[in-house]
């Protein structure tokens, strides 16, 4: 593959690639490079040449120049649909190929034109004018490591300012969050966020012990009981029952790709392979992504797809929806309820490790919002439909401490759709007067 790069590039970028380190994507790294060596011949002023970061990359225990680039206006380099900060893609590329956020890194002494520095045009891209410290602060990315063989404590992001469409009344307060210290969510919220190993199923989708430890009869439930805590207002349309209590659509990077699989057993089972069978199972229905193709699909897609395995398990509960990931890899969720009730930014990211489960749609939570916004009106109940989908990346996470800013630069991805809280809310939005037009702004 590395030789196939190199018959269309120059000189200089066939060198620095050289040097590459780990197993980042090859035309990934590829254009970051030519990106590079492109501003490092076109730049007027500023300190480094190419000469310098090949001399940097190939004497590392000796004193090297500063190779610097010129900076963004938010400080961020796009190499193909990625974007990042420039020291981290290319400390990513030449040093540590795990390198996850820039609090990982600190500058050395003599590097005149580091991140930190705030009042300078140009920012120093050498690698080894970075040193990786072991500890950074609390990640933006909310981290749960709650199990037994997952080790150490969660990592919460404080509460961020929420856009002025988001939820911001106080309909239910969580308990403050330290700024830049571990949270225990089990002390701090009274209550498990992630259940123990042993009440997690971790065998093949096609074996009857996908079931064999669920003795308490909660797949017995129908999730509109969930709801009827807050039935609709008198004189309000009635609820129109959806056939499937969840939709589910796949995408790669960008683009939708498949079906909407249509979920209406209380069990699901989206897993990574192509043998369809046991979705005929009284049990649960299986989703098979391994079936799905995708003729535009690059290498990077396809390695991580292969990581998928068995997957996640969607459970249909009184007390919402509740997610186990199956998997030997993270997975990464988006889940607006369940920020809202954590105190996190609509947009945080939970990083959840392999063989982990826990509620993605807190039931309560919505209950008490629902309430709240059919009493506060349109814009309130409407802005509840955004509480109604929940987003989950395979293997590869998202957010300000990736390089990967949003999901839809993650490899693969899907979405739920919860018809029945969506169905809830369409019930009381039609019966609602919308605000004047001139009332209704960008924001709302």
């Amino acid at each position: 593959m590395m030789n196939n790069l190199f018959q269309f590039h120059g000189p200089a970028v066939k060198k620095l690639l050289g040097w590459k380190q780990g197993d980042e994507e090859e035309k990934w790294a590829e254009k970051a490079v030519d990106s590079l060596v492109k501003k490092l011949k076109k730049k007027k002023s500023g300190q480094g040449t190419v000469q310098d970061l090949e001399y940097a990359l190939a004497n590392p225990g000796l004193p090297s120049r500063c190779v610097t680039i010129p900076k963004s206006l938010d400080g961020r380099l796009q190499v193909s649909h990625r974007k990042g900060l420039p020291h981290v893609i290319y400390c990513r590329v030449w040093r540590w190929p795990d390198l996850q956020t820039h609090h990982e890194l600190r500058p050395v002494p003599d590097c005149h034109f580091p991140y930190d520095n705030k009042n300078q045009q140009y920012i120093c891209i050498n690698p080894y004018h970075y040193t990786r410290i072991e500890s950074s602060p609390a990640s933006l990315t909310a981290s749960y490591g709650m199990l037994s063989g997952v080790g150490g404590s969660p990592s919460v992001s404080p509460p961020s300012n929420s856009s002025p469409g988001y939820f911001q009344q106080q309909y239910y307060s969580p308990p403050p969050i330290t700024t830049g210290q571990p949270i225990d969510i089990n002390s701090h919220y009274g209550q498990n966020r992630f259940n123990s190993p042993e009440s997690i199923s971790t065998a093949s989708p096609t074996s009857s012990a996908m079931s064999d430890d669920d003795d308490n009869s909660t797949m017995d439930y129908d999730y509109s009981s969930a709801l009827e805590s807050f039935p609709t207002p008198q004189g309000a349309s009635p609820v129109v029952e959806p056939d499937y209590w969840c939709s589910i659509g796949y995408y790669e990077l960008n683009s939708r790709i498949g079906q909407t699989f249509q979920v209406s057993m209380p069990m699901a089972v989206v897993d990574g392979f192509t043998e369809p069978m046991g979705q005929s199972n009284q049990e649960y229905q299986r989703i098979c992504l391994g079936l799905i193709s995708n003729v535009n699909r690059n290498a990077t897609v396809d390695n991580t797809r292969k990581h998928i395995g068995k997957g996640i398990r969607l459970d249909n509960t009184p007390e919402g929806v509740t997610l186990t990931n199956l998997s030997q890899a993270s997975v990464f969720i988006n889940s607006k309820c369940v920020n809202y009730e954590l105190g996190n930014g609509p947009e945080a990211v939970i990083k959840m490790p392999a063989n982990c489960q826990m509620n993605i749609f807190p039931m309560k939570v919505f209950s008490m919002m629902w309430s709240q916004a059919q009493k506060q009106g349109y814009i309130q109940m409407n802005e509840l439909h955004k509480m109604c989908f929940v987003r989950l990346s395979f293997v590869k996470g998202w957010g300000p401490e990736y390089h990967r800013q949003d999901i839809t630069s993650t490899p693969c991805w899907i979405e739920l759709s919860l018809h029945k809280p969506l169905a809830k809310v369409d019930a009381v939005i039609r019966d609602v007067n919308p605000p004047d037009v001139d009332d209704v702004h960008s924001y709302t």
